[in-house]
C-alpha cells in the first residue's frame, strides 16, 4: 500500500478540477505557474488506522492566484473519503503561507483518518 501523501497526490492529480495542475510531493525543479504539493507534517497511528496531518501547499504566480487554486483544491479535498481506505477528511486550516516575498503560496491543512488495512473486494 503506498503511503498517504502519494495516494492523495495520485487521488488530487485525476480529479477533473484540477486538470493540468501538477500535484507532487516535492517541488518541481521547473516550476509551472501554478502547482500543488503535499507534506505529512505530523499526525497519530497505531497499528490499523492512520490520522496523518497533511499540509498541501498551492502555489501561484500571485497571491490571489494562489488563494484561488486553495480554494478550488479544497473543494475537491471535501471529496477524498472516496479514496480507499480514507474514512474521514477535516480542513484545519488555509492559511496564506509565502515561501518569501516573490513566492506566493497558501496552505491547507488537513487530518485524515486511514485505516491501515486493505479493504475487502
Amino acid at each position: 500500500m503506498l503511503n498517504t501523501e502519494t495516494q492523495l497526490a495520485q487521488w488530487l492529480s485525476k480529479q477533473p478540477e484540477l486538470n493540468g495542475i501538477p500535484v507532487s510531493l516535492d517541488v518541481p525543479v521547473q516550476r509551472p505557474e501554478r502547482f500543488v504539493t503535499i507534506e505529512r507534517v505530523g499526525g497519530g497511528e497505531t497499528k490499523f488506522i492512520d490520522t496523518p496531518m497533511l499540509a498541501i501547499q498551492c502555489w501561484a504566480g500571485s497571491r490571489v492566484k494562489a488563494a484561488k487554486l486553495a480554494d478550488l483544491t479544497k473543494t475537491v479535498l471535501e471529496r477524498a473519503w472516496q479514496m480507499p481506505n480514507v474514512a474521514r477528511i477535516d480542513v484545519q486550516s488555509t492559511i496564506n503561507f509565502p515561501l518569501d516575498e516573490s513566492t506566493p503560496r497558501y496552505q491547507i491543512t488537513v487530518e485524515l483518518t486511514v485505516h491501515k488495512y486493505e479493504a475487502a473486494q
